[in-house]
């Protein structure tokens, strides 16, 4: 799942690098696919106070 992301955002920057139109697209969909993952990683029930 993590590598899914990884390779979302080589895309993303390749996009960029080229200057490709569907680049902004590609970049909200990698966000939110991001974000969906770090609820679903991130969830522990150790709290982290410091």
């Amino acid at each position: 799942m993590m590598l899914s992301m990884f390779i979302l955002w080589i895309a993303v920057f390749l996009g960029a690098f080229l200057r490709r139109r569907w680049t902004i697209p590609l970049t909200l969909v990698t966000l939110a696919w991001t974000a969906v993952l770090l609820k679903l990683h991130m969830s522990s029930d150790i709290p982290l106070n410091f």
